[in-house]
């Protein structure tokens, strides 16, 4: 219960602090206020604050109505409980006024309640101190202790005290041995747990090293193992999209586009040929002769978005590689001219024509464009890897392609099997490719091998292939292709040249084809919106 008020006056940098006890307590300005202030202003009322005291809180209980009297903030109203701290502020003036309501103590205090500063001390228990403190009493008892100590010295006889003394000794000798031991007992736990700990920590880096030497073991194991099991799973992944290729080509007049003819065969009477002599036969635009056409191989992938890449004398100059067509385009005046360009997919019963958008003189590469009427998105699209950090010599590589044609294909299936159908579609690469398409037969072959050379912006690598197999992927151990093969050396066994993937990606780019390329330098294929409706560009030459 509140017994008095203190309150604190601010104003401005002059502060006062008064304790008042009255169960009513007015403040202002007038005679009869019990905390006399002085006028704010000349027309200042004489009451500012009246609280009074009810059931032990203070309340307002008057007030001057004409100043802008504020508690805590809030507009002053009448009834207001005065609580610890309370500020009352008048308007914008820096008057202001703060309450500390005075709590009485209690009368009577609990036994376990009291503190030890508020114990009370009966009087004559104090008189009674004081006066001990005062006489020489005490100066006595210490005299009597001390001659009663002496006396008691002299009565014990000198075996007592020597045996006394020799216990005393052993006692404190007993108390520093033991100690000693305790201590030198300490230093030798000390010393044999630093050596514990040394040991165990010996153990532990030979842990380490030995669980290093594992993993490394464990990594060329695994790096073993997957270059074991790469051409499998490039295989698996892959080999739907790398495709056999027909190409079918003519020799025309140059001047006027015509196709030409060979010579009719003479026959004799009894229905012989006659044979020209071994001479090179004369070709003309006229007459009932067969059609001077040529079929050659190869192989292409798909990279996605419809593209595929090939090389150039696969898709657009075919007869280069035929010294002997060369002899008869020279004869002649006449150059050649390609028909056709057939894509035999693996798994598909019928081949994707193409056209070729792109070509590079300096490298032997080139972009062609499916039909954009065939349905390809079944057909993987195989990622480009440009980063040449994975072109080293030594590096594992996978080469997926058609080496020798459909000669290899043929030669896969039962000797009377491929006889009969050599017989019956023979007379036609695209009969004979048809039949082995319809019966599935259409895949290619993988082989395996290193990186020996690395020339300028050839790729040299020994793994096995033949003619038929320019244009194929050549895969490294990312599992993504980071080249095309394009030659191989005979003269040398298993020396083969592959252009590196990134000089094809130039090709690539100015046919139209989009990419996304990721942080490990890999191109991911992605469909450009017109990519199978734009219309495929001339061959260019890359300069």
């Amino acid at each position: 219960m509140a017994s008095g008020l203190v309150i604190h006056i601010e104003v401005g940098q002059d502060r006062h602090t008064e304790v008042i006890s009255h169960d009513r307590i007015r403040i202002g300005a007038g005679e009869d206020c019990d905390l006399r202030l002085q006028p704010l202003t000349a027309g200042d009322a004489a009451l500012l604050l009246e609280v009074a005291r009810a059931n032990g809180h203070y309340r307002v209980k008057d007030y001057d109505h004409s100043l802008d009297l504020t508690l805590n903030g809030e507009r002053l109203t009448i009834g207001t409980p005065i609580a610890d701290g309370d500020e009352v502020r008048v308007g914008d003036s820096d008057f202001a006024m703060q309450f500390f309501p005075v709590r009485d103590l209690p009368a009577v205090v609990g036994g376990g309640g009291r503190r030890r500063q508020d114990i009370i001390v009966a009087p004559f228990i104090e008189n009674a101190a004081i006066e001990a403190a005062a006489t020489a009493r005490r100066d006595d008892a210490k005299v009597f202790l001390r001659e009663f100590t002496r006396e008691l010295i002299r009565e014990i006889n000198t075996r007592t005290k020597i045996i006394g003394l020799l216990i005393a000794v052993a006692l404190v000798g007993s108390v520093f041995y033991w100690g000693y031991a305790a201590y030198k007992e300490q230093q030798r736990t000390r010393r044999q747990m630093a050596e514990t700990t040394e040991q165990l920590r010996q153990m532990q880096a030979l842990v380490d090293q030995t669980k290093q030497s594992l993993t490394q073991v464990g990594e060329s194991n695994k790096n073993i193992l997957n270059s074991m099991s790469l051409a499998p799973k490039l295989y698996g992944d892959y080999s739907n999209g790398v495709f056999l290729i027909l190409c079918k080509y003519e020799l025309v007049e140059s001047g006027t586009g015509r196709p030409l003819r060979y010579p009719e065969q003479q026959m004799t009477e009894d229905g012989t040929t006659l044979q020209n002599g071994g001479e090179a036969p004369i070709l003309t635009p006229s007459g009932g002769g067969e059609l001077a056409q040529f079929y050659s191989y190869g192989t292409g992938f798909y990279v996605g978005g419809g593209y595929i890449l090939t090389n150039r004398h696969v898709a657009v100059e075919p007869w280069q590689a035929d010294e002997r067509l060369q002899a008869l385009s020279s004869s002649v005046n006449a150059r050649f001219r390609v028909m056709r360009l057939l894509a035999y997919f693996p798994g598909r019963k019928q081949p994707i024509s193409f056209r070729t958008a792109q070509a590079s003189q300096r490298d032997d590469v080139a972009v062609g464009v499916l039909d954009p009427k065939e349905d390809v998105s079944e057909i993987p699209a195989l990622p480009l890897d440009t980063g040449s950090d994975n072109i080293t010599v030594g590096t594992r590589v996978v080469l997926m392609g058609f080496p020798s044609g459909y000669d290899r294909l043929l030669a896969n299936l039962p000797e009377a099997e491929a006889r009969g159908l050599q017989n019956r579609f023979g007379a036609s690469n695209e009969s004979l490719l048809g039949q082995l398409a319809e019966r599935n037969l259409i895949k290619p072959l993988t082989t395996q091998g290193n990186i020996t050379d690395i020339e300028g912006r050839r790729v040299v690598y020994d793994a096995r292939t033949a003619e038929g197999g320019s244009g194929a992927p050549l895969f490294g151990q990312s599992g993504r292709v980071i080249g095309v093969n394009f030659a191989l050396f005979i003269e040398i066994k298993d020396a083969n040249y592959a252009v590196p993937a990134k000089y094809a990606l130039t090709l690539l780019t100015r046919a139209g084809w989009k990419q996304e390329e990721d942080p490990a330098n890999t191109i991911s294929n992605v469909a450009p919106k017109d990519a199978r409706t734009a219309a495929a560009a001339a061959v260019s030459t890359e300069r």
